[in-house]
């Protein structure tokens, strides 16, 4: 699905000197959109575990991990898919105001995992599965697509066929005839990496199944230059 939208138009009659006669041209701007539904998602999670003893805290944040991997691979989520982006330990210190100086409380140990996912209809079973699991934060999920570049490039048609409209209103605003096209430039707007997006809640009839999530469509846009010849 695409559509075109407003353009802001440069038009300009120049010169172009050629081995017989100069050429008339006008130059237009076109912008066109293309609108996809997303068909994957990236998820990012934070598990914080609190301990007096190192280990323990350690332990802790690694069970809920295990627990996490455990629920990804009973939904099918592929082990590749899954990464342990980083794990850490630091300790806990409080301000004694008796003493004047820092006690120390415990140690926190902190792992980041991220979770792709090729299949919506699993997305609110791994947030929710993961939130039961001892997960302590889940980012919103970067939507996307399989699809990103060929919506790019039906975009990119629309704006092609933009540009045509508006040069030939111009043309004949002018009381010309639109010739051929003498060059063409596509702006460098190649669909950049997904962003965080907050997808909707949607509940499910049976009260015992994960809320799912209506994500929104993602959406692409292109931006084209194209000077056309103008004929008498």
């Amino acid at each position: 699905m695409f559509k075109s939208l407003g353009i802001v138009f440069l038009l300009s009659i120049s010169t172009l000197a050629t081995a017989d006669e100069p050429v008339r041209s006008i130059t237009v701007n076109g912008t066109g959109t293309a609108e996809i539904e997303p068909d994957r998602a990236t998820i990012r999670m934070s598990i914080v575990a609190r301990d007096e003893e190192v280990a323990e805290a350690q332990k802790s944040a690694a069970e809920v991990s295990n627990r996490v991997l455990r629920l990804t691979r009973r939904l099918g989520v592929d082990r590749d898919d899954i990464d342990t982006t980083g794990a850490s330990v630091r300790p806990e210190y409080r301000w004694n105001q008796e003493d004047n100086k820092q006690e120390l409380l415990g140690y926190i140990a902190e792992r980041q995992m991220v979770v792709r996912i090729d299949d919506l209809d699993q997305l609110g079973a791994v947030i929710e599965g993961a939130v039961s699991a001892g997960v302590n934060q889940v980012s919103p999920p970067m939507l996307d697509s399989s699809r990103r570049k060929d919506a790019y490039r039906e975009a990119l048609r629309a704006a092609a066929e933009d540009a045509e409209a508006n040069a030939e209103v111009l043309a004949d605003s002018l009381d010309a005839d639109l010739g051929d096209v003498i060059s063409i430039n596509a702006a460098p707007n190649v669909p950049g990496p997904p962003i965080p997006q907050r997808a909707m809640y949607r509940m499910t009839e049976a009260a015992d199944q994960a809320e799912s999530y209506n994500a929104a469509d993602l959406s692409f846009t292109a931006y084209v230059t194209v000077v056309f010849a103008l004929d008498d």
